[in-house]
């Protein structure tokens, strides 16, 4: 459990926000412009400080009389422009978040990470020859090959035109299943909400207008959320899902029988 309650005054906006969020799964921080995600956000990653208290699964990273430097707080954080080293190569951008932990302590391996973003046929290549979705990719990688207990996400897409979007979108969608660590998501989409939100929390002026889970809270502002459906087979070019025992068909999907996936369903459907 994550637990962070602040009060923070900058110039004239002002946070004040008491919450928890679940140790496991994605819980997204939406609102509109200027609600106060980001600097939550920055409050959580020790970036900003206001008066407040800050556990994560116990440990206390700020309190009263405690602030723990960002450089010792186990985090990662993944920003709206993907901020590699422009002199690095992708694969120097990567060992450089496993450098930041003993190999003792890696809780996440090199060839599972890679995997999971499609990274292979990057490495070798320097940041200016990669697309804009490629660089976020590297971005992620970077911040889970640290081994972080908590991921900071910072709307990832938002700089992303829809090509790169939808690149980005299924690895998302893989990290969802396969991470066992929180990671708080930044974003004013509905639509990237409902499709990767376990739990939701709305700010709105700087406080806290909702948190529950996510499938209530979208159901309260009129999107509709994602189901759970669980991967039958492959034919061809479709697959086979399951979705509260009815089976449907959908264009082939990257993903092994008896996987567990998030789908969306539009209204006209």
């Amino acid at each position: 459990m994550i637990e962070a309650r602040f009060e923070a005054h900058l110039g004239t906006f002002s946070l004040n926000v008491d919450l928890q969020f679940p140790s496991r799964g994605v819980t997204a921080l939406f609102g509109h412009s200027g609600s106060g995600k980001t600097t939550l956000l920055r409050l959580i990653a020790g970036l900003a400080r206001a008066p407040g208290r800050l556990t994560v699964n116990g440990e206390i990273w700020q309190d009263d009389s405690t602030f723990l430097p960002t450089h010792r707080r186990a985090l990662g954080y993944v920003f709206q422009e993907a901020s590699l080293f422009p002199h690095l190569s992708v694969r120097a951008n990567l060992e450089y978040g496993m450098q930041r932990v003993p190999r003792t302590e890696r809780t996440l391996q090199w060839d599972e990470v890679i995997g999971w973003l499609g990274l292979a046929p990057l490495i070798a290549q320097q940041p200016d020859q990669l697309s804009g979705g490629q660089r976020q990719r590297v971005a992620i990688g970077r911040a889970l090959l640290s081994s972080p207990r908590l991921l900071l996400m910072d709307e990832p897409l938002a700089a992303l035109d829809a090509p790169a979007r939808d690149e980005i979108l299924p690895c998302l969608d893989r990290l969802h299943r396969e991470l066992a660590i929180p990671i708080l998501y930044v974003s004013h989409s509905a639509d990237e909400v409902a499709r990767l939100a376990d739990h939701l929390v709305c700010l709105e002026g700087g406080r806290v207008s909702w948190q529950g889970a996510a499938a209530e809270g979208l159901a309260r502002i009129g999107v509709l959320p994602a189901h759970r459906v669980r991967v039958v087979a492959h034919d061809g070019d479709t697959t086979t899902l399951e979705l509260a025992g009815n089976l449907l068909q959908v264009p082939r999907l990257d993903a092994l029988p008896g996987s567990v996936l998030r789908l969306r369903l539009d209204k006209e459907t």
